[in-house]
């Protein structure tokens, strides 16, 4: 398969994965994607030998994480909406599978298999701050900073691959291309 060359193709075929990510995402890949990030969070902690531990729920409502803690030598449970933190890996995913059809596929494959480990090692380091979140004034304000800044860390995902890839770029124009005009 050919490379998209024209930005108005880009941009249209952008669009339309992310239509299609948003549309699967509501079906089934963000249930999918927090059951991963809640068994992932579960494993550390048991690896570290902790009690504590997290479940995901589907609601009629909303999706929720809830957080089974110790406040004060008590069991506590909580839950936490999953939008703001789940929700920019649809920006993630439409970006890294348009790159496929943007840049040599090799890159493609290794910037996907990065930015979408590094961006869910990140949602599993913020629902790690939700366990002292009510003991810890240092993981209360990591979780504070986080809580709002995932589609902030996808965007700059985004703009870091268009740096390095050119992927909206200009084409650099030539002294033979001067000449011509």
């Amino acid at each position: 398969m050919k490379l998209i060359k024209t930005n108005r193709i880009k941009f249209i075929a952008l669009m339309g994965i992310t239509i299609v990510i948003f549309a699967l995402w509501q079906i089934w890949i963000e249930s999918s994607h927090a059951k991963l990030i809640v068994g992932s969070t579960n494993t550390l902690l048991r690896a570290v030998g902790s009690e504590r531990y997290f479940e995901f729920e589907k609601t009629k409502d909303a999706s929720l994480f809830w957080v089974h803690t110790i406040v004060e030598g008590r069991k506590a449970k909580f839950s936490q909406k999953i939008g703001s933190l789940l929700q920019p890996t649809v920006m993630i995913l439409a970006w890294q599978l348009f790159l496929f059809l943007a840049i040599n596929k090799r890159k493609a494959l290794r910037l996907l298999i990065i930015n979408l480990g590094i961006f869910s090692l990140l949602q599993i380091i913020f629902l790690l701050q939700l366990m002292g979140y009510h003991t810890s004034p240092i993981q209360k304000f990591i979780y504070e900073f986080f809580v709002s800044s995932f589609y902030v860390i996808a965007l700059i995902f985004v703009i870091k691959d268009h740096f390095f890839y050119n992927v909206f770029g200009m084409q650099v124009s030539t002294e033979t291309d001067r000449v011509k005009q």
